[in-house]
């Protein structure tokens, strides 16, 4: 799990110190004077810098266009409306989850005559790991970030006299429960007991840090509509984004969808008729109707969704491109309010 560090000068010597996150007291390598480090109310504040340009954060959104089920016309006919950087908050620690989970798992073994009997298997895990918690400290509206999936890179304060930056909104206390929560809940999920009849799970935080994460925000139009991508700003990777589909996508999805649904299930059917086990032959049926009916209820998932490509970690995917563009818009507001543009 890589490390999070960010460069200080000494107060005693001018020298330059490196703080590991989580650390609170260290001594300089050259006049070692010990040095007591504390952020804002006890949170350590990290800043990544922007690595990524404009161009190449352009180039990022139109190649994600040409990728999966979206217009094809999208990269002739799509047009870049405005490209601005902003700074987005995170919450960040590192846990240990350190315990026990007990409790079984069920075999099924069924014999020729077709009696099923079920057998309880006891399980009994230790778990001893690390847990990687961020969450997002503000509201950035719809652009479909909610976790930082990113911890490498150059910490740097310089970007913050160009770049806006969100500020915090959420508590550290708020962002201390959840982290302990998700760590647990990771925790047990390590442990794969089915059925859990007993668990003690202890959490350790280390301490909790913000870190300051750039991205590009690419709003562009198609056929008089709105959309947009994020671009991380360190790794020039696309982190959400909203698309315009394809009609032709939608009808081979709902033609073909429909057709192999409906063999499925009328092969189900054809089997039980000719099955001479009385038993066999109400299996096929039921798993030519459960088939066929996954296949039809997958079409028209894709069908329903298959006008707006969403990616991301949005609240509704199921939203239309002006879902998102009201919140688009305000928060180009936003930004123009707090002042600064990346040049």
């Amino acid at each position: 799990m890589p490390d999070l560090s960010i460069g200080l000068n000494c107060p005693a010597c001018g020298g330059a110190v490196s703080v590991q996150e989580g650390e609170g007291v260290l001594n300089c390598q050259y006049c070692d004077s010990t040095l007591f480090i504390e952020g804002d109310k006890g949170v350590q504040t990290i800043a990544f810098k922007m690595k990524v340009t404009k161009e190449s954060a352009i180039a990022a959104a139109q190649g994600w266009w040409k990728k999966g089920f979206k217009a094809r016309d999208l990269k002739r006919t799509g047009k870049i409306i405005e490209v601005y950087p902003i700074y987005i908050p995170f919450w960040s620690t590192t846990a240990r989850v350190a315990g026990w989970v007990c409790g079984y798992e069920e075999r099924r073994h069924s014999d020729s005559k077709g009696n099923t009997r079920v057998e309880r298997i006891p399980k009994e895990v230790m778990v001893l790991s690390d847990y990687r918690y961020s969450e997002i400290a503000c509201d950035p509206g719809d652009l479909g970030i909610r976790t930082l999936r990113n911890f490498s890179g150059e910490r740097s304060f310089a970007d913050f006299e160009m770049i806006p930056t969100f500020e915090t909104t959420t508590s550290k206390d708020v962002a201390a429960k959840d982290a302990r929560s998700k760590a647990e809940e990771w925790g047990r999920e390590q442990a794969n007991v089915p059925h859990v009849t007993f668990e003690r799970l202890y959490v350790v935080p280390h301490n909790m840090s913000i870190i300051y994460y750039p991205i590009w925000v690419v709003r562009y139009s198609y056929r008089e509509r709105m959309y947009m991508n994020t671009v991380d700003g360190v790794t020039g990777t696309v982190l959400s984004g909203r698309a315009p589909g394809d009609p032709l996508f939608q009808s081979l999805a709902i033609t073909f969808g429909s057709a192999a649904g409906g063999i499925v299930s009328g092969a189900g059917l054809l089997l039980a008729a000719f099955s001479e086990a009385d038993q066999n032959g109400a299996y096929f049926a039921v798993g030519g109707f459960v088939i066929g009916g996954l296949l039809l209820f997958g079409t028209y998932r894709f069908f329903r969704r298959g006008s707006e490509i969403v990616e991301g970690e949005f609240s509704d995917k199921e939203g239309s491109a002006k879902t998102g563009l009201g919140d688009i818009k305000q928060i180009s507001q936003t930004l123009s309010q707090i002042g600064g543009r990346y040049p």
